[in-house]
């Protein structure tokens, strides 16, 4: 029961993981048919599939299934593949955990409560960050986690991964800047920011002259945020933005 408490927690926190399931056995091997283990990105583990080159080469492959985000199935000869003295047969079945994709909002004003409604019911996971006191008072949306400090500070507390999706929308056309040029070097599937053309010509050239990016770096956000459709209220802006999160979680 443990074990799947250790699945829950990495689901729920967002931790990719890996799990690696023992399926089936013959002769002698360390661990039998069920044994588990579960792995995690920078290589530890919680459980079990028997230790020695078996676990090393199953911790190697259970890294790679992150990298692709593909089930796999492998069967390892223990005498012949991996030199290990037990001379059976295992095989594991390996699949990355699939988590919510995370979903984190830079500002927390209209267009933001909008979006966070809106995208909670596509299936994201939802954070808003905004460094006004007392801003997310009139907030009514549930399972939302709501970051009321400094955006710098915001940024380093909050856990990014490689499914997570970074809008911002502050309320500063500084604050988008900082907050973009913190974020860019960090892992993320998607990057969008809120502006006019003028204002995403300007970030484009502070990105590269005062933060030294490259120009794919830049170019990999999307500036003007979502897709092109008519819209003027925040909750048609939302639209936008969401249709566009959409399609790169669907593509």
């Amino acid at each position: 029961m443990e074990f799947f408490q250790k699945i829950n927690e990495a689901m729920e926190q967002r931790k990719p993981a890996v799990l690696c399931l023992v399926v089936e056995t013959g002769g002698s091997t360390p661990r039998k048919s069920g044994s588990k283990m579960l792995v995690y990105s920078d290589g530890r583990i919680d459980g079990t599939i028997g230790g020695g080159n078996i676990e090393k080469e199953l911790i190697a492959e259970a890294l790679n299934a992150l990298k692709t985000g593909e089930n796999s199935l492998k069967t390892f000869q223990l005498s012949k593949d991996l030199e290990m003295q037990c001379g059976g047969k295992m095989t594991v079945y390996i699949e990355p955990l699939v988590c919510p994709p995370q979903l984190v909002i830079f500002g927390a004003g209209h267009i933001s409560g909008a979006l966070a409604k809106m995208a909670a019911i596509a299936g994201f996971s939802i954070t808003v960050a905004d460094d006004r006191k007392g801003i997310f008072e009139s907030w009514e949306q549930k399972n939302v986690s709501m970051v009321e400090k400094p955006f710098d500070e915001a940024i380093k507390s909050i856990d990014f991964n490689q499914n997570s999706y970074i809008v911002v929308c502050t309320y500063l056309h500084e604050s988008d800047l900082k907050v973009v040029a913190g974020c860019l070097s960090l892992p993320h599937k998607y990057l969008g920011m809120i502006g006019s053309k003028r204002k995403i010509e300007k970030t484009a050239t502070l990105l590269e002259k005062d933060f030294g990016f490259t120009k794919d770096q830049i170019q990999s956000i999307d500036m003007p945020i979502g897709i092109p459709i008519a819209c003027e209220t925040p909750e048609e802006i939302a639209v936008s933005i969401l249709a566009r999160l959409v399609d790169v979680r669907n593509s």
